[in-house]
């Protein structure tokens, strides 16, 4: 199959967007452009590449999260593509599906993300950043940026003030069970495996839909006890379907629609335009501290369409040795 086969060209006369960059991002026009921009980076330094396309929804959903995160890592290189307009660049890394992010350093490939996912796009850009490098010494010795977050009136002999201990969450998708997760009211041809478990398909491509009406319920049940700290539910590329009122559960052994009504959450959440774009909601920690399954109601939409779409869901945490040390319901004991 030809390289032209692969991307749909644009229709002629429809007027070409113009691409307006987010500070801390490169539009590359060439091949030269890139192979001089590869060869001005330090050899640790990543560069990420973001191969889009102006026909591709997925891409225009998951640009603001790109634009986040080349604001918050300034010692990384962002790029953008256009598959359409660098077809030669596009065949160089073998490109068939937009959007995809290939990650360099010293001109060499270490990693790729294929399709609109915000928390494994996050994920990867962490793992591989890198520290920020220091600054280099004053003359009179005092401390860079980097290394000293002192006032600016502090002497040169101040110690640096303690950095905070790291954040030691991750994802646990790897930790979900692919026995008991469920959804209720899902679309059969857009189902929940679609998104999540060993059978799901493609980023950007594969989406959960709900069938007779807006309302879902997902249970997630989990390899051995987790903490839940965050939830990401991504629904950037239809915003009108993305989730808006979420009620969460934990440690139910089977539940339905009845139930949930009949239950007290663990926690509600009304996301915003923001959230559905791929931010991580912070949860209330103490709340989902031995967590065996989870239970995610959606109750309502963002604009009250007829069906909820959702494109991605992630969660963060930490895995077993739960602080929680009461006694457990009944329920919980049994197998």
């Amino acid at each position: 199959m030809s390289f032209h086969k692969i991307f749909s060209p644009l229709d002629p006369s429809a007027p070409r967007k113009t691409h307006v960059m987010a500070p801390g991002i490169t539009e590359v026009e060439s091949v030269f452009q890139f192979d001089n921009l590869v060869k001005g980076l330090l050899p640790t330094q990543l560069l990420v590449i973001d191969f889009h396309a102006v026909w591709c929804g997925p891409c225009h959903a998951i640009a603001p999260i790109y634009a986040q995160l080349a604001a918050k890592y300034a010692h990384v290189k962002f790029v953008k593509v256009d598959v359409d307009r660098n077809q030669q660049l596009a065949q160089r890394f073998r490109i068939s599906a937009m959007p995809t992010f290939k990650f360099l350093k010293g001109g060499r490939e270490i990693a790729e993300l294929r399709g609109a996912s915000p928390p494994q796009l996050n994920a990867l850009v962490a793992q591989h950043a890198g520290p920020v490098p220091a600054a280099s010494a004053t003359t009179s010795g005092s401390f860079s940026t980097a290394s000293a977050s002192g006032s600016a009136g502090a002497g040169a002999g101040a110690a640096p003030t303690p950095s905070a201990p790291a954040d030691n969450t991750i994802s646990l998708l790897s930790q979900i069970s692919a026995r008991g997760l469920t959804c209720l009211n899902e679309s059969s041809s857009h189902p929940l495996s679609s998104i999540i478990g060993p059978s799901h398909g493609p980023r950007g491509s594969s989406y959960l839909e709900s069938d007779a009406d807006a309302e879902l319920l997902i249970t997630i049940p989990f390899n051995e006890p987790v903490k839940l700290k965050a939830i990401s539910i991504f629904g950037g590329v239809s915003p009108s379907q993305a989730p808006k009122e979420v009620r969460l559960y934990i440690n139910q052994l089977s539940m339905d629609f009845g139930d949930a009504e009949n239950l007290a959450p663990a926690q509600e959440l009304e996301l915003s335009r923001e959230d559905i774009g791929g931010n991580k909601v912070e949860l209330r920690f103490v709340r989902f501290q031995n967590v065996r399954s989870l239970h995610i109601l959606v109750k309502t939409n963002q604009e009250d369409d007829e069906t909820t779409r959702i494109d991605s869901i992630d969660l963060f945490g930490t895995v077993g040795d739960s602080t929680d040390k009461g006694p457990l319901p009944k329920h919980e004991h049994e197998h």
